[in-house]
């Protein structure tokens, strides 16, 4: 619409620099890695089953999103006004409506004040901040419309709402998800390689079906051999974040390589996100395990000992 191209050539009037810097650092917060590291943290270092909870309920909403962008087909603002608004860094290649990054950081914000509502007189105004700033930072980088920003917001706090209660009422069976999500994620995988047209969207859509292939299956396998503890002392909490996060790069790194980068979508993202998912899931638990990084799971001990 006239008035968002308007006001985004308005507020990139301001351009210099330091702001260009300083909203591209921002905007990293609504990014993926981003995410799904501070997930990954609840996950490894403070509870299993909340990590597993929020891990899902962001990978759910980012799929949702990726159709809604695919569906609405909006060009970005710098495509549409070329000459009057610019793309700040890196030119985003998918659709715009809704803003990815803006509904990542409400969802992780949502879920953190859901999750763990004694700390929400901290939560709640950082979250609000963070996802203000991710907003702005959209919109002056000339990735977004104002609509596109304030309809990822909406759409994060609704998905955190309907998921957060659908993965409620599941109490401890969360993991059966797996007999539904995993042959959905198997099936819109084998479409989506098919015959999606649009290079952005197959992207991110066999990035998502990738990791969520192999996460659902791998917390089933986890909770019934692993029996993962993410309770520790912070010095093995902090080893287990590194191990994590070491063996993460290990698994993504490679794929960034120039002659790796140019084979098919199916082994650049969705072999890549499958194997990050067994890592996440199955892969590092077991290894914290296996190095006394965490709690023994309860009764074994008792076993061990009358055996």
């Amino acid at each position: 619409m006239e008035w968002e191209a308007a006001f985004l050539e308005t507020l990139q009037r301001s351009r210099n620099g330091f702001f260009d810097a300083f909203w591209q650092g921002v905007t990293l917060l609504g990014e993926e890695i981003f995410v799904i590291a501070v997930i990954m943290f609840v996950f490894w270092c403070v509870d299993t089953r909340k990590g597993f909870k929020m891990m899902n309920v962001y990978f759910v909403g980012a799929a949702i999103v990726a159709g809604v962008k695919a569906l609405v087909g909006r060009v970005r603002p710098f495509t549409e006004y070329d000459g009057r608004v610019v793309s700040v860094g890196e030119k985003s290649s998918d659709y715009c409506f809704p803003s990815g990054h803006t509904n990542s950081i409400t969802m992780l914000s949502a879920l953190t004040v859901r999750e763990f509502p004694k700390a929400r007189k901290v939560t709640l105004p950082v979250g609000i901040v963070l996802v203000l700033l991710v907003m702005f930072s959209r919109m002056y980088l000339g990735q977004h419309y104002p609509t596109d920003v304030l309809a990822g917001a909406a759409t994060g706090v609704l998905i955190v709402l309907l998921f957060g209660w659908l993965y409620d009422f599941l109490g401890n069976k969360e993991e059966y998800l797996a007999f539904v999500l995993v042959p959905a994620a198997v099936i819109a995988t084998v479409f989506i390689g098919i015959f999606a047209m649009d290079t952005g969207f197959a992207d991110t859509a066999l990035k998502l079906t990738g990791v969520m292939s192999s996460v659902y299956v791998c917390y089933f396998l986890q909770k019934r051999v692993v029996r993962f503890d993410a309770k520790a002392s912070v010095r093995q909490n902090i080893v287990k974040y590194l191990i994590g996060a070491a063996g993460a790069m290990v698994i993504f790194l490679p794929f960034e390589l120039s002659f790796v980068a140019e084979l098919s979508l199916w082994i650049t993202d969705y072999l890549r996100f499958f194997l990050l998912g067994v890592w996440l899931v199955l892969g590092a638990p077991a290894l914290f395990g296996a190095l006394g990084l965490c709690r023994t799971p309860a009764g074994s001990e008792n076993i061990r000992q009358n055996g």
